[in-house]
């Protein structure tokens, strides 16, 4: 019988305003007290809330008092106020006046101000349009953490061992494939996993393993169509094996079933595919050798689901480890660093892989390294 060993470890996966301090000049110097605070300079148009103190002209007390000036939106409007040029710098450049209403250019044309409400001279342009800047921007928003990996979920899927051992007939590169009978026989190794069954994961894994090699029907190769002698990733999404008789079929398949099927995802893996050009049934590149598989990737499974590795042999013979070895001879078996592998492979488990009848059998050996929630 075939010899299967599995592992698990659980791994869990963590406003600011700016005012002139300039001093104020003599309002009734450059305002007047009879033109300044006159009906026409600060009372109709730009006096404090329509209509500073006609007697005091520009000054603080009567004419631009901030609390009374250019303080709301009305009386800070600069552009009417303002523009009068004897009274209007005190009616209009109040210490907030100017600044609510954007100081424009038409405001505080005269020279003097109001309780420092803009730079004698500038209107208090340039004070009253930059006091009140835009608002601060609100701070970024980091992404979405991301979701935590729990390796837990593979359940005994993660660490398996599985070894397909050579009977005691052997020759040349063949061997017996142990348990097969009657022709052909399909060796499964199942895997059940955790999770909530509402929920489709992303289980990513590692396989490494030394096994014979398939050309398979259809389906998409990660690899696309490189050789099997440069890219050690066999991976196949979809697709089937040969029809029954059709050239490369007697060669072994190994397969990876999801269930229940993920929609918009293979219910079906194959681990071992080379291109049509390297049909090992044909091509001198794969005719009866083992090649190494050595890859990471990712599939979608259902929580509660299952994962079934079936090694399928239609002729009870299978392919010895023997390397690129010429001729009638197996001397050159392949071996694979699995060192990096968390859980560790057992123990009693050594390379390349024997059984003491002496012949070199194929194995495989899975890592999973995360399983989320999919996005």
């Amino acid at each position: 019988m075939k010899s299967l060993r599995f592992v698990l470890f659980g791994s869990a996966a963590a406003l600011s305003f700016g005012c002139s301090d300039s001093a104020p000049t003599d309002g009734a110097a450059l305002g007047g007290a009879s033109s300044g605070g006159s009906s026409q300079g600060g009372a109709s148009l730009g006096g404090a809330s329509q209509g500073g103190a006609l007697a005091s002209g520009g000054t603080v007390a009567s004419g631009g008092a901030p609390g009374a000036g250019g303080a709301n939106a009305a009386g800070g409007a600069v552009s009417s106020g303002g523009a009068i040029g004897s009274g209007g710098a005190a009616a209009g450049s109040s210490s907030t006046g100017g600044q609510s209403a954007g100081g424009a250019a038409q405001g505080g044309a005269a020279g003097n101000t109001s309780s420092g409400g803009g730079k004698a001279g500038s209107g208090g342009a340039a004070q009253g349009g930059n006091s009140s800047g835009g608002a601060a921007g609100a701070p970024g928003s980091g992404g979405a953490a991301g979701a935590m990996s729990d390796t837990t979920l593979a359940g005994t899927f993660d660490g398996a061992l599985i070894t397909y051992p050579c009977g005691t007939g052997h020759g040349g590169f063949d061997c017996d494939n142990v348990g097969c009978t009657n022709g052909q026989v399909t060796h499964s190794s199942k895997f059940t996993l955790g999770g909530d069954a509402s929920t489709v994961y992303e289980l990513t894994f590692h396989v490494y393993g030394v096994v014979e090699v398939y050309n398979y029907v259809g389906g998409t190769r990660d690899a696309g169509n490189a050789s099997v002698l440069t890219n050690p990733d066999l991976f196949l999404r979809g697709g089937a094996a040969q029809p029954n008789g059709a050239s490369g079929y007697d060669y072994d398949v190994y397969q990876l079933d999801v269930t229940p099927p993920v929609s918009g995802s293979p219910a079906t893996y194959f681990l071992n595919s080379v291109t049509s050009a390297e049909n090992p049934h044909s091509s001198n590149t794969t005719l009866h050798l083992t090649f190494p598989i050595d890859y990471t990737k990712t599939i979608r499974v259902q929580g509660g689901g299952a994962i079934t590795v079936k090694q399928f042999d239609s002729n009870c013979k299978s392919v010895m480890n023997c390397g690129k070895t010429a001729g009638n001879s197996c001397a050159a078996p392949r071996s694979i660093p699995i060192s990096d592998a968390m859980p560790a492979a057992p123990a009693s488990f050594s390379q390349p892989y024997q059984m003491p009848m002496g012949a070199y059998g194929q194995w495989l050996f899975f890592d999973v390294k995360s399983v989320v929630p999919a996005k």
